[in-house]
């Protein structure tokens, strides 16, 4: 595992996070454990959880149980699941309880980074600013983040009261929000990426076209060259998997502090963290560009 520095903080992440929700919940106890332990087992330090259930963050906290806290970075949603409106979670009654509960009933002892919603951080009381603003001083609280993507992000870096900016990056993160991010970062914000594989790319059937595809039956492709210009490639690199090549992509950019992933099974978890370590294919980078430049064109 890679790590990098986030900001001037002194903290480093791990180039992978782990990011945990609800659907990983309802699988129950010893997928969450399994997984987390196999995240740790592969040097991720970085995990992000998406699910704010009682019985959830309890198997979380066990799941980290004997390791020393100052090796990890734990980050929390400051909403509940789905709210409607996230604001109304970020009052200073409910904003307090929820903390307390993760620092004392849960045992996590700090927030190393506490996330608000893109719908909602415009709107956090003055009360509630002040009390964060305690609990940083005491450091219960290390940083504060907001999920945004391009037509937010400009309104959370300008706010000022935040430190971290979560947001989509992938193949086709366009040059707009490209400049978005250079802006964050140069108002000294870290950036976490997350969902770096497009769900419209998983399947090759959707990609590749007929001519360029090959099978047990036909280990050549009728025209090797259909599909050039396209996201086949994803689905036609050797040794690679069409998640490892986005993976390995947005890896390479250097404006991201960290990826989060959210993998199903141990044994994924361990093919995207070998990923860390392995060398983006040289031919890649160009057929990205093309493939993006001829769909835009379309």
């Amino acid at each position: 595992m890679r790590y990098r520095p986030l900001g001037q903080s002194g903290t480093a992440l791990s180039s992978l996070g782990l990011s945990l929700g609800p659907d990983m919940f309802r699988r129950g106890r010893q997928p969450v454990q399994r997984l987390i332990l196999s995240a740790l087992e592969n040097g991720i330090n970085t995990y992000h959880f998406d699910c704010s259930q009682p019985e959830f963050l309890k198997i979380v906290a066990g799941a980290f149980d004997g390791i020393d806290r100052k090796l990890l970075f734990l980050s929390f949603n400051a909403h509940t699941d789905q709210s409607q409106d996230p604001a109304a979670d970020y009052a200073l009654r409910p904003l307090r309880e929820r903390l307390r509960a993760l620092v004392q009933d849960y045992g996590f002892g700090a927030i190393d980074l506490l996330m608000f919603h893109a719908n909602g951080f415009e709107r956090i009381p003055e009360a509630s600013w002040a009390f964060l603003g305690g609990l940083k001083e005491a450091g219960l609280v290390r940083h504060r983040g907001a999920s945004a993507n391009t037509d937010r992000i400009r309104a959370v870096v300008d706010h000022g009261g935040f430190d971290l900016l979560k947001t989509v990056f992938d193949l086709d993160t366009n040059w707009d929000k490209r400049h978005l991010l250079d802006h964050a970062i140069s108002q000294s914000m870290n950036i976490i990426g997350h969902d770096f594989f497009p769900q419209a790319y998983h399947k090759a059937s959707d990609i590749v076209p007929k001519a360029a595809r090959r099978s047990l039956f036909r280990p050549r492709a009728a025209d090797p060259l259909a599909g050039s210009g396209t996201y086949a490639f994803l689905h036609q690199t050797p040794a690679w998997s069409a998640e490892e090549l986005c993976l390995a992509y947005t890896l390479s950019q250097p404006c991201l502090t960290s990826v989060l992933i959210s993998p199903e099974t141990p044994e994924q978890l361990q093919k995207l963290a070998e990923v860390t370590e392995r060398h983006m294919p040289p031919s890649v980078p160009a057929q990205i560009e093309m493939a993006r430049f001829s769909a835009q064109n379309r």
